[in-house]
């Protein structure tokens, strides 16, 4: 796998990231290490976690459990770079009530290097913002782990341009070190805030003038759900789409009520046109194009990805290595103008 350099870190990574969101829920902690084991083969060593990953299915941090025993196990503290995130609200509270404050994620950090078995983690996310807090008193907090050697680099997840646009002018007349990236949602599958298929209204979804600010800004988008959950493929393969008309009865064949309110609309059929044409010259499959329209963006995109098996990680693997001409990811942008 392509590896590129994290900007304004010395963190060298993968140019896809392995998401263990899925470790404790879809996979179990065998088929954690085939993962784990095939992915690092292959040449990727960076993989996204965090404490609340897989709370909702097991009741505990199940990812970061899984992932620190198989550190241990594999002895691969040197062959990987392991983010994780704290900050989270509780599973289950029906109100979201924040818990990004400085005693929260102390807690949530020394947990975290606990469970994952390190003395010091490569990048940490807040994964949520608290817009009720100054910027200012969250990036000097975040600041005071990095002095105090428990994280190298920091970074923001689910944060707006505003909030993210003030962190990083705070940081930058301070002399501060500022956060490195944000783990915001993106895919090539356009969708509107009001039809996104999780309802979470914490989540931020990147758009083309946050995807520009990245462009200007150079710092990177680290996204997740970065396939839309499959959707290219899944309209491929239901037939539904043809010369512009589209049959809501096949659809159904492959995918939710949910994925066609969400991603069915006029800008993701032109990109869907384009990638048919793509798959028919070089050959490529729907996630393997989806994903390599990310890795050959003009703004800076590491995305994360997520699988149930090592036959799942083989197209990941190869989309790491397509090299995509500027115009056609042009091209897939006008669709969203």
């Amino acid at each position: 796998m392509k590896q590129v350099v994290i900007p304004n870190t010395d963190l060298k990574v993968s140019n896809i990231c392995l998401g263990a969101g899925n470790f404790g829920d879809k996979l179990n902690e065998e088929e954690v290490y085939q993962v784990l084991d095939a992915f690092v083969s292959a040449g990727g060593n960076f993989i996204d976690t965090a404490k609340v990953y897989c709370s909702w299915a097991t009741g505990d941090n199940s990812s970061e459990q899984y992932l620190g025993r198989w550190l241990k196990l594999r002895n691969a503290y040197q062959n990987v770079m392991i983010a994780t995130k704290g900050g989270h609200f509780y599973i289950g509270d029906k109100e979201k009530k924040s818990r990004v404050s400085r005693q929260e994620i102390a807690t949530d950090l020394e947990e975290s290097l606990q469970t994952l078995g390190l003395d010091c983690i490569g990048m940490y996310y807040l994964h949520r913002d608290d817009k009720l807090l100054p910027v200012e008193e969250i990036v000097d907090f975040c600041e005071d782990f990095v002095k105090e050697g428990k994280i190298r680099y920091y970074a923001f997840s689910n944060w707006d341009i505003d909030r993210a646009e003030s962190a990083l002018d705070y940081a930058k007349t301070t002399g501060k070190k500022g956060f490195v990236a944000l783990s915001n949602q993106y895919s090539l599958a356009y969708v509107e805030k009001k039809n996104n298929m999780n309802p979470d209204k914490t989540l931020i979804l990147t758009d083309m003038d946050y995807l520009a600010w990245h462009k200007k800004t150079g710092i990177p988008l680290i996204p997740y759900t970065s396939v839309a959950n499959g959707f290219f493929e899944k309209l491929r393969n239901s037939g539904a789409y043809h010369n512009g008309t589209t049959q809501p009865e096949l659809l159904k064949n492959t995918m939710s009520e949910r994925m066609i309110r969400a991603f069915i609309n006029p800008c993701n059929l032109k990109r869907y046109e384009i990638l048919d044409e793509l798959q028919k010259e070089l050959g490529y499959s729907m996630i393997e194009l989806s994903l390599a329209y990310l890795t050959n963006h003009s703004a800076p995109i590491i995305p994360v990805v997520s699988v149930r098996n090592t036959m799942q990680l083989e197209p990941v693997v190869r989309a790491s290595e397509i090299v995509l001409p500027k115009d056609v990811i042009a091209k897939l942008d006008e669709c969203a103008k």
